[in-house]
């Protein structure tokens, strides 16, 4: 019998050629390399357009930044106004010249001199004119024979403001200690009108004034006269009042004006306990030229 069994080194049918597994392991990771690049180059472009043709939106929701929050506005800087004399140059034609000023007010110095036992009336518009503000003592005694009466005549003159334009006093027949001086109760009228303005520089005026001798005073404005009528020598008259006589003063007390400067504060008013007391003021009378 024939011996069908081939041996083992028989040769095979010839036939097709197997293609191993390992090159189509190969061939598909090649392939996956090649279509992953393709599809992610340029910004994933190709793989949005195959998703989007499948309908798949492969593009992230656009995420929108807020808008920044509104700041609160800045509080506008504060402003300060300065007075036009502190940033301009000094001017030496305005500087040139010393001006006395009033350091106390019409009213003040009316209560100054209720203070010192001179019960004036208070600060107001007089009567001849609105424009003129004043307040005013006026005291007379009784005749006796031949003699003049004794009288008093004080009065305050400004403006509504309170500046002081002038002060007066007019004294009639005073009366005298033994020693032929001034009745302290008068005296203390001139006293508190030289000393509240605190002007220092007038020395011999009040002790001209306590022995009934003519004075006349004047410096940087102020004119201070206490003198004695000629023809009626009992009667005296006592002035004092600011003027500026020269350009260089007018100039200065434009400068200095109270619409550009703030005011000097009141004096301290001095009380006495011990003054003496002139006689309660009578009714009103015509004011006296």
């Amino acid at each position: 019998m024939p011996d069908n069994s081939s041996p083992a080194y028989a040769k095979q049918p010839a036939g097709k050629p197997r293609i191993p597994v390992i090159f189509w392991l190969l061939l598909t990771i090649s392939l996956s390399l090649v279509i992953g690049t393709v599809l992610l180059s340029n910004d994933m472009k190709h793989l949005k357009a195959v998703g989007h043709y499948f309908g798949f939106d492969l593009s992230p929701p656009e995420v929108k930044p807020s808008p920044p929050k509104t700041l609160p506005r800045p509080a506008p800087p504060a402003v300060y106004k300065l007075p036009l004399h502190a940033t301009e140059a000094p001017m030496a034609q305005t500087a040139s010249a010393f001006l006395r000023t009033w350091r106390i007010s019409g009213p003040a110095m009316c209560a100054a001199l209720r203070q010192a036992g001179v019960q004036t009336s208070e600060w107001a518009a007089a009567s001849f004119n609105a424009g003129t503000f004043e307040c005013f003592y006026e005291h007379s005694a009784k005749r006796e024979k031949d003699q003049l009466a004794n009288s008093i005549f004080v009065i305050v003159r400004g403006d509504a403001a309170g500046t002081i334009s002038s002060m007066r006093v007019k004294v009639v027949n005073p009366g005298t200690d033994q020693n032929g001086q001034l009745d302290p109760a008068i005296l203390r009228i001139f006293e508190t009108m030289l000393r509240q303005p605190q002007w220092l520089d007038f020395h011999e005026t009040l002790n001209a004034i306590k022995n009934l001798k003519d004075i006349k005073e004047d410096g940087f404005g102020a004119n201070i006269a206490f003198t004695q009528e000629v023809l009626n020598p009992e009667r005296y008259n006592f002035t004092l009042s600011l003027d500026a006589t020269s350009g260089p003063q007018r100039r200065a007390r434009n400068y200095f004006s109270g619409r550009t400067w703030l005011p000097a504060p009141e004096p301290t008013i001095a009380a006495n306990r011990t003054q003496p007391q002139l006689p309660r003021q009578e009714p009103p009378a015509e004011n006296r030229n």
